[in-house]
């Protein structure tokens, strides 16, 4: 019998489709590094999550020998990822600082809302079945009637989600008192958009990620997780861009383009040009994340093929692991349409409004020309070839009109080890200089470019 090798951490990925089960090790020696992976189909359509997790901790033990972790953690966006309402005062302000504390934490908004709640938007709510809903409304010492009415609107939905209030904490002790009443269970975090053009959503963020790990949990499917897990389980969005937060703040501005099969997400930690600063008309959070529930190489696949010219079109999309050259060569080009479309949509961009003053050019949106660093992770673009040329294109300024991109000379490389989901994760545990440098191993030279 092999014996055991005690190790530092194992962080299992449960994906939409894919398990991945990876091994660390030397984070106190100084060496952190990944020992292998285990890949899985992952089993929640079957009713246990714990399939998947044996088969892919199987597939990588088969490599390393029987392990022995000091530490066991998980990401995950099966059993629907982390499905979230958002609602505020304002489309502009509170309801669009809920939003980005929602994104930010890794959840998929099905449904946002601003003013107060009508019966159509309690029977939305209800359709949607949420996991949680994020209350929100009035700057502090601002508005705090909306905020009440729209609570005592909630207790009338038929389902009980946790809500998070995060909106103006006056009233924030009545709202939870009534919401607590009706049955729900109320979690209560600093508000979202306290001042006018003032964001502090990170509060939120670390809020909904403890609710997550409550509901995961107990999730159909994934009840036997915490079998599996001794420390935090995150949602996956949320753990890569809590990672790309913790490389930027080594190295800088930086833009992280993660395609699968179901989604592809947008992570950027800027702050823009001082130039675009000095011409922007919204405030918008350092880091920041999108998601695009129709830009997928599996689940979405027919949404992507329909925005490509019609002779670019795959003759057939490809399966979730696709292993003949067809079904590599559909699904490449299925990222690429994906990372560029995603990207763009992400990006902010200039607007030449006309006043009695003259033309007037602002910056609306995202900045991303201060990010010199453009990092791809995710199956599609780290596990099929052309992944560093699909960035590039996401870059590329042709046919983009006034799109504030990053700039045409941004080095753009790979996650190569595929670690930003599990490096999330790793922080909660470890160093953060350990978790970088693992990291930047992942990515290898930062100063150029290449496939």
């Amino acid at each position: 019998m092999s014996p055991v090798h005690h190790i530092d951490a194992i962080v299992a990925e449960i994906g939409s489709t894919t398990t991945v089960v990876s091994a660390f090790d030397g984070f106190t020696s100084g060496d952190p590094r990944l020992l292998g992976q285990g890949f899985a189909a992952t089993s929640v359509e079957e009713g246990d999550v714990g399939i998947g997790l044996a088969a892919a901790r199987a597939a990588l033990e088969a490599g390393t020998g029987p392990l022995q972790p000091s530490v066991t953690l998980a990401t995950s966006s099966a059993a629907g990822g982390l499905r979230m309402t958002v609602h505020g005062l304002t489309t502009k302000m509170t309801a669009m600082a809920a939003r980005e504390a929602a994104l930010g934490a890794g959840a998929v908004v099905k449904y946002q809302t601003s003013g107060r709640l009508r019966d159509a938007d309690l029977a939305e709510i209800d359709s949607v079945r949420p996991n949680l809903v994020l209350l929100a409304g009035g700057v502090e010492g601002g508005d705090s009637e909306t905020v009440l009415f729209n609570a005592g609107r909630l207790s009338e939905l038929t389902a009980r989600p946790v809500v998070v209030y995060a909106g103006n904490s006056a009233v924030a002790g009545e709202a939870r008192a009534l919401l607590e009443a009706a049955g729900f269970r109320v979690k209560v975090t600093a508000n979202v958009y306290p001042g006018v053009d003032e964001l502090d959503i990170v509060p939120a963020r670390h809020v909904i990620h403890d609710a997550f790990e409550e509901h995961i949990t107990h999730a159909p499917g994934m009840e036997r997780i915490g079998e599996f897990v001794s420390g935090r389980i995150l949602p996956t969005p949320g753990a890569v861009l809590i990672a790309a937060e913790a490389l930027a703040r080594e190295i800088g501005d930086l833009v992280v383009v993660d395609v699968g099969g179901a989604t592809t997400d947008v992570h950027s930690v800027t702050d823009g040009s001082p130039e675009m600063a000095a011409m922007a008309t919204d405030p918008q959070p350092h880091a920041k994340r999108t998601v695009e529930g129709d830009l997928g190489t599996f689940v979405s696949a027919e949404e992507v093929a329909a925005l490509m010219p019609l002779a670019e079109r795959p003759e057939a999309l490809p399966p979730a692991l696709p292993r003949t050259d067809a079904e590599i060569a559909a699904a490449v080009s299925l990222a690429r349409v994906a990372a560029v479309t995603a990207m763009r949509r992400h990006a902010g961009h200039l607007a030449h409004l006309y006043t009695p003053k003259g033309r007037q050019t602002v910056a609306k949106g995202r900045d991303l020309t201060a990010c010199r660093l453009v990092i791809g992770t995710g199956g599609a673009l780290v596990r099929l070839p052309a992944g560093a040329s699909a960035l590039r294109a996401a870059c590329s300024s042709a046919g983009a009109g006034d799109l504030l991109l990053p700039p045409a000379d941004a080095h753009v490389v790979l996650d190569a080890d595929y670690v930003f989901a599990c490096c999330g994760a790793l922080l909660s545990r470890f160093d953060p200089t350990a978790v970088v440098a693992l990291m930047r191993r992942s990515l290898g030279d930062l100063t150029a470019s290449g496939d």
